[in-house]
């Protein structure tokens, strides 16, 4: 998918920690982070963010400090130390949550990160989090998995995954024995990014669009 889309859903706000993106006019308040090598400038999170505010959301997305340093200088650098990410969220949330409870969302890195954020006591109310493509493992590393918080989930979570995902297929999430705190939703025959491969029924697109439906059943 080209990075070209702009929401015109999304409106542009300032704050201390970097501009930040938000729209929606619902009760209940998302706040989507980005994977490791997209912000919010990229078309699949602004069309995500657009589906759940047409699924009736308030939606807020931002960019970790690395991504704005991407921005700024037009180089590419990695994320910093889960740590470091996790208290960059916690400072995201005590900012856009209003005094109001949340939902946390991410993509991929973003995902992984809300989940675990929401273990945590913090000031607000975390209602629950929902994974966009859960990077269970690194790329062709399936060994070394990264699900030791999930194990012991004590928030309602919802991973939403490609059946082909190249992080964790549906075979290797189903061998995992997850908690019933976790729900999965499945996209057949899509990666990681939900994108189709040929025996996919639905596009990108509608994936995302199914994704938004899925999660107001979910928290329904």
């Amino acid at each position: 998918m080209a990075t070209n889309y702009i929401s015109s859903l999304l409106h542009w706000c300032k704050s201390p920690l970097g501009d930040y993106l938000q729209g929606g006019q619902g009760n209940e308040h998302i706040i989507l982070a980005h994977g490791s090598g997209v912000g919010m400038r990229h078309e699949f999170m602004q069309r995500q963010a657009d589906a759940l505010i047409n699924e009736g959301f308030r939606v807020s997305l931002f960019d970790y400090a690395y991504m704005q340093t991407i921005h700024a200088s037009g180089r590419r650098r990695p994320p910093p130390r889960i740590p470091k990410l996790i208290e960059e969220y916690r400072q995201w949330v005590a900012l856009l949550d209003q005094g109001q409870p949340v939902w946390l969302m991410g993509k991929s890195m973003g995902g992984r990160i809300a989940s675990m954020l929401a273990q945590e006591p913090i000031a607000v109310e975390i209602k629950g989090w929902c994974a966009l493509g859960y990077p269970f493992h690194p790329p062709k590393k399936p060994d070394q998995l990264r699900v030791a918080h999930l194990l012991t989930n004590r928030k309602p979570g919802l991973i939403i995954q490609g059946t082909r995902d190249a992080l964790g297929t549906q075979a290797t999430v189903t061998n995992l024995s997850l908690p019933n705190s976790i729900s999965c939703q499945w996209l057949p025959h899509m990666d990681h990014g939900f994108n189709p491969y040929k025996q996919a029924t639905m596009t990108q697109q509608q994936a995302i669009e199914q994704s938004a439906k899925w999660f107001r059943h979910w928290i329904q």
